[in-house]
């Protein structure tokens, strides 16, 4: 449980801003809440979770900020195709290789691929290392590649995977 205390103390503060009550039962019952969920949900994650250090943080804070950019522009797109129907779309699929060897990083790509308005991730072939990529309007095929690269790198760094 040591090695855990990280997230057990992350996951009381974030009790405390859910609550609205910075008093200490509210800090006992989140520390009470975080440890056992810690404790439940242990085993999911594997050999694969490494301590922070202030490098992987910086490039936590590069990658929430990026996908935020991404996500407000990817927004306001859909939105204009929303508004103007009878504009043209270039709906495809396209096939994507990933260098990401971490089942967590693979996962948060595929689930930022998704959350992010008009993309979506159909299928990924672990053989291969492909992921299939539904996008509703694509302007420029290597601008997307790049867009994915760029938060692929990030998540090499966050793992410490090779780049």
């Amino acid at each position: 449980m040591k090695k855990h205390s990280f997230q057990i103390i992350v996951l009381a503060v974030t009790w405390i801003f859910i609550s609205g009550s910075p008093s200490p039962q509210s800090l006992l019952t989140g520390l009470l809440l975080g440890a056992v969920i810690t404790y439940v949900f242990r085993d999911l994650y594997g050999g694969d979770v490494k301590p922070l250090s202030l490098e992987k943080i910086r490039y936590m804070t590069i990658y929430i900020f990026s996908f935020l950019e991404d996500l407000l522009i990817s927004n306001l797109g859909v939105a204009y195709l929303i508004m103007h129907p009878s504009k043209q779309k270039n709906t495809c699929i396209i096939e994507y290789r990933t260098k990401l060897e971490s089942p967590n990083a693979l996962t948060l790509l595929a689930n930022s691929i998704t959350l992010t308005p008009g993309t979506l991730v159909v299928d990924y072939r672990e053989k291969d290392q492909m992921m299939l990529i539904h996008c509703l309007n694509l302007r420029d095929r290597q601008q997307t590649f790049k867009d994915v690269r760029k938060w692929e790198k990030l998540l090499q760094k966050i793992f410490g995977e090779k780049t």
